[in-house]
């Protein structure tokens, strides 16, 4: 029976992230899947091109969300709120991956951190657009510095991968509530009382 890539990728992952990429040799991604380090070359042609798609992987989840999100008709508000569920649910939903592509990308190939690097800024950009459409339109404040705030609330809901406990008080769509009303609090023109 042969191997598929996401049985690479998910036991690449837990070695990446008991161990550190450098730490992790081709030989015991092979062990970990019960082959050889010949039969695992069969499949990828290097270790950075597992940790290559580990990054392509996160990327891919969290540009879907995105993607499917902004088709959907709703209020610069209605879509900010929704952009923080989104993100912290692609969090979420990439937990193994994340701390890898948070601590790892000095590992790739300058091509593929070219290549990751343009995928990012243009998730970013796309974010950036519905700040910008809110100042525009007076929902959001005329001086708002637009990139700080998306990489503020980005870096806000891409750290709970490091401190986030599933088995909290707090579930993932309530932490996604407290952190849209945090950036709203401070970025609306005039914040609605409840």
């Amino acid at each position: 029976m042969g191997l598929t890539k996401q049985e690479i990728i998910e036991a690449s992952v837990r070695l990446f992230n008991q161990k550190s990429y450098s730490a992790t040799s081709v030989q015991d991604i092979a062990e970990a899947l019960g082959v050889t380090k010949a039969a695992l070359y069969y499949y990828v042609t290097s270790k950075e091109q597992i940790l290559y798609e580990i990054f392509d992987q996160t990327m891919t989840t969290a540009e879907a969300r995105l993607n499917k999100l902004m088709k959907e008709d709703m209020s610069v508000v209605e879509r900010i709120r929704n952009i923080v569920f989104n993100h912290i649910m692609a969090v979420f939903d990439e937990a193994p991956n994340i701390a890898i592509f948070f601590t790892e990308k000095a590992h790739l190939s300058a091509e593929n951190l070219i290549a990751i690097n343009t995928r990012r800024r243009c998730y970013e950009e796309q974010i950036a657009e519905v700040f910008i459409k809110g100042v525009a339109e007076g929902v959001l404040k005329k001086d708002l510095e637009v990139l700080p705030t998306v990489y503020a609330l980005l870096g806000m809901c891409n750290w709970l991968y490091h401190w986030y406990d599933p088995n909290g008080r707090l579930k993932p769509d309530e932490l996604a509530g407290h952190y849209a009303d945090m950036i709203l609090n401070g970025i609306l023109q005039q914040y609605p009382k409840n």
